[in-house]
């Protein structure tokens, strides 16, 4: 189930490079959505066999549709923040 991940991330850059010249999907909030799919993504990871099936549906359609919807990378950005965050909040978590 783990080579779903990559496979995801994949799709995800070939629908955004076939998308590339969409007009539309800046702004705020598709960097917000794009943010909302990196955590989707990486919380889905984190928890693996436990509720992280049961999200990656739910990951796979937010990051398909972000790429399909906003290809462009300064709000693509926001994937890879959220993905930072979610990393840091399990960071603390541990810690405490």
């Amino acid at each position: 189930m783990i080579i779903l991940y990559p496979l995801l991330l994949i799709a995800a850059a070939v629908l955004a490079w076939r998308s590339r010249m969409r007009r539309g999907g800046r702004g705020r909030a598709w960097f917000a959505g794009w943010a909302l799919a990196g955590f989707l993504f990486s919380f889905s990871l984190i928890t693996g066999l436990s509720i992280g099936l049961f999200m990656l549906p739910l990951a796979a359609f937010a990051v398909l549709l972000v790429a399909w919807r906003s290809p462009h990378l300064l709000e693509s950005a926001g994937f890879l923040v959220a993905v930072a965050a979610t990393a840091a909040v399990v960071i603390v978590i541990g810690n405490v």
